[in-house]
Formats: structure tokens, C-alpha cells, sequence
């Protein structure tokens, strides 16, 4: 029992991207302008870019809206 643990601990500490922070990018549409948004699923983004579900800097890039404004958020290694 305690070994299940010890490795199951272990193995929730595993992570290739260690995240240190993320920057910022104003996603802009063809003309140059900002794209506007009222919740985040109205910003464009491919389909392995995720919606942000949370504050925190994510592992993944994700799109969000911020003061009606689509921001993608870029995560950063500690690298």
C-alpha cells in the first residue's frame, strides 16, 4: 500500500513543461484590429488551442477574454 502511494505521488509530480509563467498576445483579426469578445469562446483558435479556465498560468496555450479584448496566453518554461 504505501509503495502504491509513494508512486503514485511521484508520478503526479511528473510534468515536460514546467510553466514559470506566461506571457500575453492580443489576438488581432486581418485588418490589425483587436478581436472582441463578450466570453472567451467567441475568440477564434485552432483546435488544439484550449478555451482558459482559470487564472493560472496554463501548461497548454489557451485563448481568453479580457475586457471584451481575445488574449492568448503562451505558457513559459522554467528553461
Amino acid at each position: 500500500m504505501g509503495f502504491a502511494a509513494i508512486s503514485a505521488a511521484g508520478l503526479l509530480g511528473c510534468n515536460d513543461l514546467e510553466v514559470c509563467g506566461s506571457r500575453r498576445e492580443t489576438l488581432l483579426a486581418t485588418d490589425g484590429n483587436a478581436y472582441r469578445c463578450t466570453t472567451a469562446e467567441d475568440c477564434p483558435r485552432s483546435s488544439r488551442v484550449f478555451v482558459c479556465v482559470t487564472d493560472v498560468s496554463p501548461e497548454q496555450e489557451c485563448v481568453t477574454c479580457s475586457d471584451t479584448v481575445c488574449t492568448r496566453i503562451i505558457p513559459e518554461s522554467c528553461n
